[in-house]
């Protein structure tokens, strides 16, 4: 968890630069806020714990409460505990070896009885021939059915281990991550208190990164916009004006028809976190077309026009 906050700046760093002449004036330029997430919880029950408060920053992932959990603990066990009863009986073929070797020895006693009768044709009744047979024939198909005890075995192995992680997917949901990193501005539930699936616990906005939110006239906006690299300025009480460089990732492709303005957004980095949403700030779009990236095979092809040329 950040208790404190970051000081160095990141790639958007803020420098003290002039306008151009040539630039394009944003006018009504807002910063605003580019993601705000109530986190909610996911599963009912009461709150064991609340780790923030309004204030703290908190990172990707980390865990800012929990929910009891101590009977899906007691589940999870079980289910474990389940599955690797199944598992053993899956792989325990006692009853399939026995079933082979009660059919081996089936099969001499039969072999003997007809060997007898080859030299001796009454020494062995009809009765009792039909009677080895018919041993020798049920040894064959307890094997099959041990055989297929054991596969059912397998599959209901397979069915503990899915509850289990089931069960440890439910165990997971107790605790309460932070969808994306930024600051706790309000906190809804607190420890002891009871929630319900949905319940919002805490609201999180993302503050290290803002949109720039103005108007340009519509006769600017139709040179094409997007991308295009712009110049926040904002003078902040006891120092010096800042400017953040950032990029068009927004042109409304409606014009207002009252003023003829047309809406674009700038997202910028605020890694110090000096910036804050709701402040008024100056803005500038240069004029100069962003860069286009080459691809891999453009060196392959300025080789080969060269190659063509000589």
């Amino acid at each position: 968890m950040k208790r404190l906050l970051p000081w160095t700046i990141g790639l958007a760093a803020l420098i003290v630069s002039p306008v151009a002449a040539d630039d394009i004036p944003v006018n009504s330029t807002l910063l605003k806020i580019i993601e705000t997430v109530e986190v909610p919880a996911q599963q009912a029950g009461a709150l064991d714990k609340v780790n923030v408060r309004e204030g703290t920053i908190v990172e990707l992932g980390e865990v800012i409460a929990n929910i009891a959990d101590k009977e899906v603990k007691l589940e999870l066990v079980a289910k474990k505990a389940e599955h690797a009863i199944a598992e053993r009986e899956a792989e325990n073929d006692v009853n399939i070896r026995f079933a082979r070797k009660s059919l081996e020895v089936s099969q001499a006693e039969l072999q003997r009885a007809l060997d007898a009768i080859a030299n001796f044709p009454n020494a062995v009744t009809q009765t009792e021939l039909d009677r080895l047979r018919l041993v020798v024939e049920k040894n064959r198909l307890e094997i099959e059915q041990s055989a297929e005890q054991q596969e059912i075995a397998k599959l209901t192995a397979d069915l503990k281990e899915a509850e289990a992680e089931i069960t440890g997917e439910r165990l997971g949901k107790h605790q309460i991550a932070a969808p994306i990193e930024g600051m706790v501005v309000h906190v809804f539930r607190r420890a002891g208190e009871w929630v319900d699936i949905a319940d919002p616990v805490v609201k999180i906005v993302r503050i290290d990164r803002l949109r720039a939110e103005g108007f340009v006239r519509s006769e600017e906006a139709a040179i094409g916009l997007q991308d295009r690299t712009a110049t926040v300025r904002v003078t902040l009480p006891h120092s010096d004006k800042l400017v953040v460089e950032g990029k068009v990732t927004f042109v409304d492709p409606e014009v207002d028809p009252v003023n003829g303005d047309v809406r674009v957004w700038v997202e910028i980095e605020n890694a110090d976190l000096k910036l804050r949403p709701g402040l008024r700030v100056e803005m500038s779009i240069s004029t100069e077309e962003a860069p286009q990236e080459k691809t891999q095979d453009a060196p392959d092809q300025e080789a080969a026009e060269v190659a063509s040329e000589s």
